[in-house]
């Protein structure tokens, strides 16, 4: 089985903060995330067999195994990953996708307005390996 993977949008600060926030509460497991840029080659390879539009960059993809999860399915099974308290929010699974979605599509088409400042998340070298880049 293949380590799971989050695809996020290198451009964007909010996703870059994600991305640390992750690294900061992540549970400790002999599978950690993997990280790669939405941008990368390796995704455009990757994801081209689930038919993702590159066109859109506004969310995360999450694959694990050979399952893939968009939006908030994607964010809320990232609770997985997390320490308590940050792991109980995946109750929100609750909640109707229809509902979740709407609010993700609301923050991801604003996010460049939520975080102006430019953020550029640069890897210590023990995580640099974490971060597929090519």
């Amino acid at each position: 089985m293949s380590k799971p993977i989050l695809f996020f949008d290198g451009d964007c600060s909010l996703c870059n903060k994600t991305v640390q926030f992750i690294i900061t509460h992540e549970k400790k497991t002999e599978e950690p995330l993997l990280f790669c840029s939405l941008q990368s080659t390796y995704a455009k390879q990757v994801l081209e067999k689930y038919h993702y539009n590159f066109n859109q960059l506004n969310t995360l993809v999450l694959l694990a195994g050979d399952n893939i999860l968009y939006k908030s399915n994607a964010a809320l099974n990232l609770c997985k990953f997390l320490k308590a308290p940050y792991s109980l929010l995946i109750i929100l699974k609750i909640i109707p996708s229809l509902i979740r979605d709407g609010v993700y599509n609301y923050i991801a088409k604003n996010r460049k307005k939520l975080i102006k400042t430019p953020f550029c998340y640069m890897p210590t070298p023990p995580l640099k390996n974490r971060f597929i880049d090519r």
